[in-house]
């Protein structure tokens, strides 16, 4: 089977976006990190309850794609620090699951990650021209669209 135009272009458009992504990805974390610092999925665990509130840690670990194991330490990393990131409690309904939930640090150590990403972000962004911005801007539009069909968010 032979390959249209369009498909091939669809491809490469898709390998160059996932490339554009990881090298922003590592253009924001070019600073060094403190301790203390989040780690990326801290980040997402964070991200993902401050999305859907609070979560049992097993559905947060289907969401993450992580093992069993690799849940707990990210679930004691976040819960055992000087000023506790998540708080977790016996689900009232079913006493073997375990329900999660950000606290007000949790909310804070999410929103200063989020910024000194954004800021180096933003710094790249400003050598686009006014046009070029508003192009990009329409197009995270749609994507942000698309992914919210796909994931029902």
């Amino acid at each position: 089977m032979v390959a249209s135009g369009t498909a091939v272009r669809l491809e490469e458009t898709a390998r160059d976006l996932f490339e554009v992504v990881t090298q922003l990805g590592l253009t924001a974390l070019r600073s060094r990190r403190r301790s203390g610092d989040l780690k990326d999925v801290e980040f997402l665990t964070l991200a993902v309850l401050q999305e859907r509130g609070t979560m049992i840690v097993g559905d947060i670990q289907r969401l993450l794609g992580v093992l069993p194991a690799q849940m707990s330490r990210i679930i004691r990393s976040l819960e055992n620090r000087d000023r506790p990131l998540i708080a977790c409690q016996i689900n009232p309904r079913d006493k073997r699951k375990v329900d999660v939930c950000m606290t007000s640090e949790g909310e804070k150590a999410l929103g200063n990650y989020q910024a000194t990403r954004t800021d180096r972000l933003i710094e790249l962004l400003r050598d686009l021209r006014e046009d070029e911005q508003e192009d990009l801007n329409r197009l995270v539009d749609k994507l942000h669209t698309l992914l919210e069909r796909t994931t029902g968010s």
